[in-house]
């Protein structure tokens, strides 16, 4: 993993970007029921009083450990 060291050169992903990072056990079923029942990420992030930048890095979160599965409309539900 790269060093968490600032340079003046340096990009630094998110930063200044509002993005909520932790979620209750309440919030991510509901994430999962909305997501299996095909709601758009948009649609997802107002039911869930958030923004779209934190439902896709959940949305990533979520399927790079395989607890939901790639879908035909994808983020478009």
């Amino acid at each position: 993993m790269a060093s968490a060291a600032r340079h003046e050169d340096a990009h630094v992903l998110l930063e200044g970007i509002a993005i909520k990072w932790y979620w209750s056990k309440d919030e991510i079923i509901e994430f999962r029921k909305l997501w299996k029942a095909g709601v758009d990420a948009e649609s997802i992030a107002m039911e869930l009083n958030t923004n779209l930048n934190t439902i896709a890095l959940l949305i990533m979160d979520q399927a790079m450990t395989d607890v939901i599965k790639p879908r035909p409309g994808g983020l478009f539900g």
